[in-house]
């Protein structure tokens, strides 16, 4: 009898694009899992993903952001209302994500640990655990941490067809509309690190408003110098008493270390998962960035 009433629950429940009058329950939904996406947070995704609502009838009942970067896909934000879980309104979104990203040859998602299973059960594979690490507002007057010299760092202002190319060659798809609107929305948080040639070796951004603020992407190639530096040059661009999360893919000892040492605390934990193609490495990814929360 039970089976019979969540089929009929499924067959009433309908998905469709998320629009701007539903950023208020959106956002009620990512407040209750505190992940701090705020209103410009989702004005944002509006813009840059393919936002998605399940509803029946008048009521909302869950959310999801599908991102198309070409060969590679992600999918965020799967959050169902407390009062409409364990009917499978999940599944459905999380189906219908994976249509619009049917021409991508890999789709990933960043899991919650204890939601894990859910995405197995769809044909996810678990490819290794990341970490959130955050930076709470009475550490930041720690910063700026030792670095030899931090002349090769400079604003990002002027580099954007290098930085495009280098997120490309590191992530594998085509970020530019996610890069352009952190850097048009904080352009004092983004900075590049040159090499001895004035080429482009790393590059770092920001997003955040109020207290709470997100470093990344911050990703860097072999033979950057002073890589640490482009972290200490975003951090202080950020006003005081903010708190600071990083999200750092796994393994990434370096990064990881560097944080440890500067009292950043290890907040939560995610699994990376993928579906389709394995994924590109991320070893020279120090931190990613985006609206891509599982």
């Amino acid at each position: 009898m039970a089976s019979k009433i969540v089929i009929t629950i499924l067959q009433m429940i309908k998905i469709r694009k998320l629009v701007e009058s539903d950023i208020e329950f959106a956002k009620s939904l990512t407040d209750a899992e505190e992940w701090g996406n705020s209103i410009e947070d989702w004005n944002r995704l509006l813009r840059i993903s393919i936002p998605l609502i399940a509803c029946e009838g008048e009521n909302s009942l869950g959310i999801t952001t599908a991102f198309d970067y070409g060969d590679l896909g992600m999918i965020g934000n799967v959050v169902v209302s407390s009062n409409s879980r364990g009917n499978g309104v999940g599944r459905l979104l999380l189906k219908e994500a994976m249509k619009v990203l049917e021409s991508c040859k890999s789709v990933r998602v960043h899991s919650k640990m204890d939601v894990v299973s859910f995405y197995k059960n769809l044909g996810f594979m678990a490819e290794g655990m990341s970490t959130i690490f955050r930076l709470d507002a009475d550490m930041k007057s720690f910063q700026p941490f030792v670095i030899d010299s931090d002349e090769n760092i400079v604003p990002a202002e002027g580099y954007w067809d290098e930085i495009i190319a280098m997120d490309m060659r590191q992530f594998g798809g085509d970020r530019s509309k996610l890069l352009k609107e952190f850097n048009d929305y904080l352009p004092q948080c983004s900075y590049v690190a040159l090499g001895e040639d004035g080429s482009v070796k790393g590059f770092i951004m920001a997003k955040g408003e109020e207290s709470w603020y997100e470093v990344g992407p911050w990703i860097v190639e072999p033979g950057c110098k002073n890589w640490q530096g482009l972290l200490q040059s975003a951090v202080q661009a950020i006003p005081k008493n903010c708190n600071i999360e990083i999200f750092v893919p796994a393994p990434n000892f370096r990064v990881t270390s560097l944080l440890d040492s500067m009292g950043y605390h290890a907040q939560s934990y995610c699994m990376s998962m993928y579906y389709g193609e394995s994924w590109p490495d991320e070893g020279n990814i120090c931190a990613r960035g985006g609206g891509d929360k599982g």
